[in-house]
């Protein structure tokens, strides 16, 4: 093993998310594997989870309280899709819209990296299209789209992001892309 391989290896651990769900609360997602900086404090390591729990709380339910416990007023979306307002407001937009094609959407956390003042999910998006996408009518179909972020974090809440979503999958299910 190389001797930056093992460095990481070294400095990370992965825990059970067992520690860290809410029994009571469905809107927030379980992490179903999260590996944490060992560099970090407990405390530390538990505000960054729960800010990423909130953020995909979210997504997970489109409701703005989420939104406001784990993003700045101040959000700069460094992957901005076109047709996306900026900051802030740009993401309830985005919820809005996505939630208009799919009504039920939900959102898993498959996988939370955590490490110094950046955050890393994968997560993996299931609903139904029953509402029109990109002008398409809905094809009823089932959604199953991965996507991935990196949220950068300052003053306990992400004021950044990098982000890249499996949209030709989504798009070929919601019936408006068509594969020969």
């Amino acid at each position: 093993m190389k001797l930056t391989n093992l460095l990481i290896v070294l400095l990370m651990s992965t825990i059970s998310d067992a520690q860290h769900v809410d029994e009571q609360n469905e809107d927030i997602p379980i992490v179903k594997s999260i590996t944490v900086d060992r560099t970090l404090t407990k405390q530390q390591s538990d505000e960054m989870i729960a800010i990423a729990r909130n953020f995909y709380a979210f997504w997970n339910t489109g409701k703005e309280e989420y939104l406001r416990a784990s993003v700045s007023e101040n959000f700069f979306d460094n992957t901005l899709p076109n047709g996306r307002p900026q900051g802030f407001k740009g993401i309830l937009f985005a919820s809005a819209n996505f939630r208009k094609s799919v009504p039920d959407l939900h959102c898993s956390m498959e996988d939370l990296i955590i490490t110094g003042d950046k955050i890393v999910c994968r997560q993996i998006y299931t609903g139904h299209n029953t509402g029109p996408t990109a002008g398409h009518p809905a094809s009823g179909n089932t959604i199953e789209f991965f996507a991935i972020d990196i949220l950068h974090v300052r003053n306990g809440k992400v004021y950044e992001d990098w982000h890249l979503e499996d949209n030709l999958t989504f798009l070929q299910e919601a019936g408006v892309v068509k594969l020969k």
